[in-house]
């Protein structure tokens, strides 16, 4: 990097940390720490929500995938988004009316206060990882560009950043470094792509290079291929419904209409960003097809490519993607802590001020684990392989005794929680150790062992008491106590093109399904129908926030 692109990256942190010392004032109580005093608007929400969904793990991970594997990987970005419209027209509303700040919280609203402690244990760990999996991605951005080949360096220098503007400022300091790293990132592929895509030649030249079954968006065999769409909406629907750097953006919105709007512009958005971190990973397979790591493959491309003053412009980008995912993660480990850990363990209430310097202190340890947790992502695969591995063992359960049975089961009690979690957790990791290693198969079996296993051991043991549901459904509809008098969102639209808007969806996501089908038995029309059916599945779901009954 020459001196102009230092000094550019130098001033671009030195912001961050002075973000961060800004919002310090404007942090006076945990609901300001945790879920920015519960005041952002849709377009905010959407932004925060954007910056949080695109990061390295795109950049780096994702066009890694593309460079070794092919464009099919675009359905993990694509899925996701899909699961964002779902569960910001059908769960977020339930869970922004009980005005609950975690999961964990739900948790003991439905079950008991036991549970809501050890998950609140295991999603810190949970999130832990995954902060660790984009702490080596950036991580190995900056030792390509820089030439400073030091991990351990730039593991320790980026997460004294992170901590500290995170620390200091909460959701807050997340929410505005969210949107300046939104425009940033988008600027960085802005100028990325169009240089990648002139150095092979255009599409065109590209696609004729790189022939087959690379450029196929649904394909029948590999890693990736059409159970990876099914599997992918699987888990994206499970993200976009518990996980916490999520949902934290979501619960801190104005009110229930903002949380729908803000989740299903966010899903809509994103799409077409997908491409930014496809393509370019895509023409790195033609100019570099012999990189001993996949990873590399965009940071290879900006070092060669990437010109004085726009390097500086296009790392500061880069470094924006992960801020804006590690900073909103920091912040969501250290309200599990503080609420659903500490809140939970102490004998005696703790006044705000202690709640905050708790936060605090979480977020500082967090910071410490995410440093361990980065040496382990290359044992498992690379940043893609890690993360999905994760996710489809531990979280599927989770979301099966949470949201399905959790929200729409009436007789599920904290016995067939904790036996369905457990037992599907087992069960997910004995078939990826067991089957060669198969996310896919991981999924459903975690999945699946959790959704038998949860109602029979419920219905086996003691039927749970009437207030640990009725909280919870009555949540589910609009004007019921509690709520603001500006919430006339119906989770069943009553209105004839809310109902049409709906109709629209459905079918978009009956024709999303074929296309999977179709891949299976490899026909060629098979992407074409996949794609057509993502598509009216955003018009019905665009539709929907508009007509809002």
């Amino acid at each position: 990097m020459a001196t102009i692109d230092s000094l550019i990256v130098v001033i671009f942190l030195a912001l961050m940390i002075g973000g961060g010392s800004y919002f310090y004032k404007w942090i006076k109580n945990p609901d300001d720490f945790y879920v920015a005093g519960r005041k952002l608007t849709p377009f905010i929400l959407a932004a925060v929500i954007t910056a949080t969904n695109i990061n390295l793990y795109s950049f780096i991970g994702q066009s890694g995938v593309a460079y070794s594997s092919g464009i099919s990987i675009i359905w993990n970005t694509w899925t996701g988004n899909m699961a964002l419209v779902l569960s910001g027209l059908f769960i977020v509303p339930i869970l922004r009316r009980m005005k609950i700040r975690t999961i964990p919280e739900l948790i003991e609203i439905r079950y008991t206060r036991g549970l809501r402690k050890l998950v609140g244990i295991i999603w810190m760990i949970r999130l832990t990882f995954w902060l660790g999996i984009g702490m080596y991605a950036i991580t190995l951005l900056a030792q390509t560009i820089t030439g400073i080949h030091n991990f351990v360096f730039w593991v320790f220098v980026l997460t004294v950043i992170m901590v500290l503007y995170t620390s200091l400022g909460g959701a807050w300091s997340v929410a505005f470094a969210d949107v300046l790293q939104f425009f940033l990132m988008l600027g960085a592929m802005l100028i990325l792509l169009p240089i990648a895509m002139h150095a092979v030649g255009g599409w065109s030249a590209l696609a004729e290079k790189l022939h087959g079954k690379r450029l196929t968006f649904v394909t029948q065999s590999g890693p990736y291929d059409w159970k990876f769409l099914l599997t992918m909406l699987l888990l994206g629907i499970k993200w976009a419904s518990i996980d916490q750097g999520v949902l934290q953006r979501a619960f801190g919105s104005s009110d229930t209409k903002s949380a729908v709007k803000g989740m299903v512009y966010a899903g809509i958005i994103t799409t077409p960003f997908a491409f930014l971190w496809i393509m370019p990973g895509l023409a790195a397979a033609d100019l570099y097809p012999h990189l001993a790591n996949f990873d590399n493959a965009v940071p290879t491309l900006i070092v060669h490519y990437i010109p004085p003053v726009l390097l500086g412009i296009v790392v500061c980008g880069f470094l924006s993607a992960q801020m804006s995912t590690i900073g909103p993660e920091l912040n969501s480990i250290a309200t599990l802590f503080a609420n659903d850990v500490y809140a939970t363990v102490s004998k005696k209430e703790a006044t705000p001020k202690k709640l905050l310097f708790i936060a605090r202190f979480a977020t500082v340890m967090a910071g410490l684990f995410m440093i361990g947790f980065a040496f382990l992502v290359p044992m498992l695969g690379g940043v893609v392989s890690a993360n999905l591995t994760v996710v489809a063992i531990t979280d599927m359960p989770l979301f099966v005794v949470t949201i399905v049975y959790g929200l729409f089961w009436k007789r599920a009690n904290w016995q067939g929680a904790v036996g369905g979690y457990f037992i599907g957790v087992a069960t997910g990791l004995l078939v990826w150790l067991i089957f060669g290693r198969d996310f896919n198969l991981a999924a459903f079996s975690s999945a699946g062992a959790a959704l038998i296993a949860s109602p029979l051991i419920s219905l086996l043991t003691k039927k749970p008491q009437q207030e640990k549901f009725k909280l919870v459904f009555s949540a589910r509809y609009a004007n019921h106590d509690g709520q603001e008098e500006t919430d006339n969102y119906h989770i069943i639209p009553v209105s004839f093109k809310g109902k049409i808007s709906l109709v629209i969806l459905g079918i978009g996501l009956v024709i999303y399904v074929l296309g999977a089908i179709l891949g299976a038995y490899g026909y060629s029309i098979a992407s074409a129908t996949a794609i057509i059916g993502m598509v009216l599945f955003f018009i019905g779901g665009g539709l929907r926030v508009f007509f809002i009954k």
